[in-house]
């Protein structure tokens, strides 16, 4: 993975934005990868259930306030939807972030098996990808 880099349009390296050097500069392992993925995943399940718990006992002190002649009732109700609006935002976020480092790391482990599979050293030995890299660092 590389941050701050883009593609300068030959299939290389590209430049990064501000000028410097062309190497990476972030290097993630797949279980980093998957404990972040699982962090994302349980932040997604607590906000739902804390959000829901927040949005009943908000819409039950909005209709006491309402019915009470209270103008801040409306107001609170008001609060209240731009509250979930911004939670399910957020929830959307964290599927996303879950999802897509699930998928990433899916499928870096099957590039890495498809490498160990068809890619063999002189000893015969397969070669993973890991080991490939050795090669060239």
């Amino acid at each position: 993975m590389r941050l701050n880099h883009v593609d300068d349009g030959s299939g290389g390296r590209g430049v990064p934005r501000g000028g410097g050097s062309t190497q990476p500069d972030l290097k993630v392992k797949t279980d980093e990868l998957g404990r972040i993925g699982h962090d994302a995943f349980l932040l997604h399940g607590r906000i739902m259930s804390d959000g829901g718990w927040a949005q009943m006992t908000t819409l039950r002190a909005s209709t006491d306030l309402v019915e009470g002649h209270l103008e801040t009732g409306a107001a609170l109700g008001e609060a209240d939807e731009a509250w979930q609006t911004k939670l399910g935002t957020l929830q959307q976020a964290c599927a996303h972030i879950s999802n897509h480092l699930d998928f990433s790391a899916k499928s870096h482990a099957k590039d890495d098996a498809d490498l160990a599979y068809t890619m063999r050293g002189i000893n015969g030995e397969r070669l993973t990808l890991s080991k490939i890299n050795k090669y060239f660092h």
